[in-house]
């Protein structure tokens, strides 16, 4: 399968969604009936019509915050329908293994997308509405990756073994690598195989990089295009060594200043995209620390937000929670506030946290509310529930064990969709 849509299709496409600029989407007509159930591909006894590339191509364009131009669809088109390949081979799978989700989990999944964007999730539903896009779209795009992620922790987990060794190894790496960097990352990756071509997917590598310095959220971005395991989580690596990643990687990281985006960076598999969110040198501290049990909410504002508008949001998350004491008081204010996605960020060793966090955290006494920080994707208030002592020699083990588990279920999660990509019937309707 080669993912190179023919311009006739391009152009039955973007005749039917008549997206010019994100303020034009309301104004779009439905597709026509001729275009309905125009074939965009066939998926083995599964179908893709263009009015699902169309619906799909504008909620990934809307929650990723790029722009709706033409040329913007043009560049995004094939890997959209890549995405809707993926996930009816994906559905197909956890169908054939008897995984359905139940309709409360995909609720929960888009109250979380909603809180994530302080609004409810039927203000989240008039907004796509609004722009053209139908609620189910974005369901079913949840319900499919929820599916996906029963399917692959039901296989293979199982099969993932982290040794105390293999963590043994990573702590004496850790304080064998005192006084080099050690970075915050977030990354993007775009597999380059043969169901999609070199200069197609660095076409839409540098698309993306272009959209994300000019104002476009990484994270969301991450969200909709990411082929990695860490995509639903914003592309979020956490913290790496200097010398942890692929060489190609490791070298671009370590000419990156605090809050810059890579080139599309060629590695093996396909091209990555990187952010770095925050640079430090390994040291004593690093290795030890205090534990905290960290509530946050974060009111979303690009980076590239005028300063004003920043300053509006400071005074107006100031005023919300003046006089809220406690983690339950906290809570409940968000709650009230409409923020549907849970505060409570768990129990978070103090270290791992970005400079800029941790100096607030630090000083911060328990049960009080931080003045708003800005952060990366928005504005931020925090408050400490509790805090202790982390034990012995601060590492958190479980959080290293649990990072390596995830790369190797994201090896395993690859794999099976290569193989599932190599052993389908796919048919492009070009």
């Amino acid at each position: 399968m080669i993912l190179r849509l023919s311009a006739p299709i391009v152009a039955l496409v973007l005749a039917i969604t008549s997206l010019v600029a994100p303020s034009a989407m309301a104004q779009t007509r439905p597709a026509p009936a001729s275009a309905v159930g125009t074939i965009a591909a066939v998926v083995n006894d599964d179908v893709i019509t263009v009015a699902d590339l169309q619906m799909r191509l504008r909620l990934a364009l809307m929650s990723s915050g790029l722009p709706a131009t033409p040329d913007a669809q043009q560049r995004m088109l094939p890997q959209v329908l890549r995405l809707l390949i993926d996930e009816k081979l994906q559905g197909q799978e956890a169908k054939r293994a008897g995984i359905s989700v139940p309709a409360q989990d995909v609720d929960r999944a888009l109250a979380a997308i909603a809180g994530q964007n302080r609004m409810s999730t039927q203000q989240l539903f008039t907004m796509l509405k609004s722009t053209g896009v139908p609620q189910t779209a974005l369901e079913d795009q949840v319900r499919s990756q929820l599916a996906w992620r029963q399917l692959v922790q039901r296989r293979f987990v199982s099969q993932v073994e982290v040794s105390d060794t293999q963590v043994d190894e990573v702590v004496e790496r850790l304080k064998a690598n005192q006084g080099k960097p050690q970075y915050l990352v977030a990354s993007i990756f775009l597999a380059v195989d043969q169901d999609a071509g070199e200069g197609q997917v660095k076409a839409l590598a540098d698309r993306l990089v272009s959209e994300i310095r000019r104002g476009a959220p990484f994270p969301a971005v991450a969200r909709q295009f990411s082929q990695a395991a860490g995509a639903q989580s914003g592309g979020d690596m956490g913290w790496v060594l200097a010398g942890q990643l692929e060489p190609a990687l490791d070298q671009v990281l370590g000419t990156m200043q605090q809050g810059q985006v890579s080139d599309p960076i060629r590695t093996l598999g396909g091209y990555n995209i990187l952010l770095l969110r925050d640079k430090r040198l390994v040291n004593a501290n690093t290795a030890t620390g205090v534990k905290v049990r960290l509530n946050q909410i974060v009111v979303p504002v690009p980076p590239t937000a005028p300063g004003n508008r920043v300053q509006t949001v400071v005074a107006q998350m100031r005023n919300d929670f003046s006089g809220v004491n406690g983690c339950e008081a906290f809570r409940a204010k968000a709650k009230e506030l409409g923020v549907t996605a849970n505060p409570d960020l768990g129990d978070i060793l103090l270290n791992r946290l970005p400079d800029a966090m941790r100096q607030v955290v630090s000083a911060l006494p328990d049960g009080q509310v931080s003045s708003p920080l800005r952060v990366p994707d928005g504005v931020a208030v925090m408050m400490v529930c509790s805090r202790q002592d982390a034990g012995g020699d601060g590492v958190d083990r479980d959080q290293i064990r649990s990072g390596l588990a995830e790369q190797k279920l994201d090896m395993m999660q690859r794999r099976l969709l290569r193989d599932l990509r190599g052993n389908a019937y796919i048919d492009i309707r070009l």
